[in-house]
């Protein structure tokens, strides 16, 4: 049996508390395209912690991604995002300020920016910011991305790694939401945990996973390599998450099982039925479930998704060189082997997303963002 975690230096909570008196500052966040499931609970959190904080949130999208199982809890509109579309609601709601999650080839972004500045409104980018180490022939996209962080009334990164995206002079409007996720439940071990295992046809005592979207942009070749040099028969791989690229057509193997999608509790319940999380490249917000669920995290070196701020080598996880399919399949080895490092590395996973990755992080980013944005407004600046 799993030991019971204990959570350090976690963050206080927003406590419940009355509506206030005054009227609520109206926000509207565009949400390019459809809302992803993982965001459906994010948004459900933010409207929630945003009211209690003086602000009304409303999320404009065009649905809600098929598959999703959360219950949608936050004032939504669906629509077909175009300009009219948007500049109607922008006059319908007046909201007074707007948070854009929308990418450069969605063509209505400049046309509402100018809009909302014709209007008087403020406005807020939401995202990663530009890669400045840009490729020759990128120039323009750089170019281009600077031209709306210059219209922006305020920047909200996802981490504060990431202001090295951004212009220096960009700096005293930018604010850091900690990119993370909302969940439900406390992400610990089921408590039959063989039968819950056993329901996948896993039998074998100790067990990688690796749960997402298998791309080939995540290096899932160099896990499977890795695998095989364990030679181990007391261990797993668990593969779970859609395959459009179709990478897992061909993998097959003992102890190997490819689960296709699963999500909600379910998903969190097999993560934490597992011992280590592995994925080679590309990470992104699968960390975030996987140290919700005290699972340690080994990966290589070479992307920097926004989410591996999380990551602390030697402390949660560990980093590899990049396709170093040896150092790889050691570090695997080390995490399965030592019972004691492995729990002290789950703890100290579980205790960095409910500090560092708790949703309240990332809501306390907007606020600030949106604070400051209200005080031009009633200082009169721009």
């Amino acid at each position: 049996m799993s030991p019971t975690l204990t959570i350090e230096n976690e963050p206080a909570r927003v406590k419940s508390a009355a509506t206030p008196s005054k009227p609520l500052k109206r926000v509207l966040l565009i949400n390019q395209e459809r809302v992803p499931h993982y965001r459906v609970p994010v948004y459900g959190y933010m409207g929630e912690y945003m009211q209690r904080e003086g602000f009304a949130l409303t999320v404009v999208s065009e649905g809600v991604q098929k598959g999703n199982s959360h219950a949608v809890e936050f004032d939504h509109r669906e629509m077909p995002l175009n300009f009219i579309n948007l500049s109607r609601l922008v006059r319908e709601l007046d909201p007074d300020v707007i948070i854009f999650w929308v990418r450069l080839r969605h063509l209505y972004l400049f046309p509402l920016l100018f809009l909302a500045r014709f209007l008087g409104k403020r406005t807020i980018y939401w995202g990663h910011g530009t890669d400045l180490s840009y490729q020759k022939g990128m120039w323009f996209k750089r170019f281009a991305n600077n031209a709306e962080y210059k219209i922006f009334d305020a920047l909200v990164l996802y981490g504060e790694h990431l202001k090295k995206n951004v212009e220096a002079r960009f700096y005293p409007k930018t604010y850091i939401a900690n990119n993370t996720l909302a969940f439900s439940g406390d992400g610990m071990p089921p408590k039959d945990k063989a039968g819950l295992l056993a329901k996948y046809g896993i039998t074998t005592p100790k067990n990688i996973i690796c749960c997402g979207r298998m791309q080939r942009r995540k290096r899932l070749e160099d896990l499977f390599g890795a695998f095989e040099q364990l030679h181990r028969e007391d261990t797993g791989l668990v593969l779970v998450g859609p395959d459009s690229d179709g990478i897992l057509k061909d993998v097959k193997g003992k102890n190997i099982h490819v689960l296709g999608p699963i999500y909600g509790e379910e998903r969190l319940d097999l993560l934490a039925a597992c011992d280590v999380f592995c994925l080679p490249g590309a990470v992104g917000l699968s960390i975030v479930d996987a140290f919700h669920c005290g699972l340690p995290l080994v990966t290589e070196d070479g992307d920097e998704s926004p989410e591996i701020m999380y990551l602390k080598d030697g402390v949660n996880g560990f980093v590899v060189p990049r396709a170093d399919v040896k150092a790889l399949a050691a570090k695997l080895e080390l995490l399965l082997d030592n019972d004691s490092l492995r729990q002290k590395f789950s703890q100290a996973a579980r205790n960095e997303i409910n500090t560092n990755g708790h949703m309240d992080r990332m809501c306390e980013g907007f606020v600030e963002a949106l604070r400051a944005v209200e005080a031009k407004v009633t200082g009169g600046g721009r």
